[in-house]
């Protein structure tokens, strides 16, 4: 009877432990994804010279998301002032439909996250629609805007929402703004 309580008690203790595991893990894995995924390109930007766009194609239904990675094309592609002063930013970028060139060996998924830019930086986060849910890399490693997006973390990855934001220099932080 004492070894059947003690195995109920370690039991009743134990299996929310179980159920929980990974929960953390899957969230950081995506978060590495995200950091490797847009150091490396700024990184390829200041490399080459040119313009990169890193496109999030979110599916909402498995809270999964795509990095796709798209390099200007043409003479522009290595112009600071053309990518800043097109409207919105970056997004003439030559080739089909403006999109550049698709970089289709670069593109990482995330298995338990969403992106969603928004169109300000400020307390509010209105999405932008996903034909402009990207962010940019100029020749130089700067991003042409400050921006924002929020990032939601599917219930495999404890469901929690956070933000990503962008700076002009090119570098980003998650959590709060610096």
């Amino acid at each position: 009877m004492v070894t059947i309580g003690v195995i109920t008690i370690i039991g009743a203790v134990g299996l929310p432990a179980i159920d929980n595991f990974g929960v953390a893990e899957n969230y950081q894995n995506d978060l590495a994804t995200i950091r490797g995924q847009f150091n490396y390109i700024r990184q390829l930007s200041l490399e080459d010279g040119s313009a990169y766009r890193v496109k999030v194609v979110n599916n909402d239904n498995d809270n999964t998301a795509n990095l796709e990675v798209w390099r200007a094309t043409g003479l522009n592609r290595y112009n600071v002032e053309f990518h800043k002063g097109s409207s919105p930013p970056c997004s003439a970028f030559g080739s089909t439909g403006n999109n550049g060139e698709k970089q289709n060996d670069l593109t990482k998924s995330l298995e338990f996250l969403t992106i969603k830019k928004c169109t300000g930086i400020d307390n509010n986060c209105t999405k932008v629609s996903a034909s402009q849910n990207y962010f940019c890399f100029l020749p130089d490693g700067s991003s042409p805007e400050n921006s924002r997006a929020e990032m939601k973390a599917g219930t495999r990855a404890g469901g929690r929402t956070e933000f990503l934001h962008f700076y002009l220099t090119g570098f980003f932080n998650n959590g709060d703004r610096m």
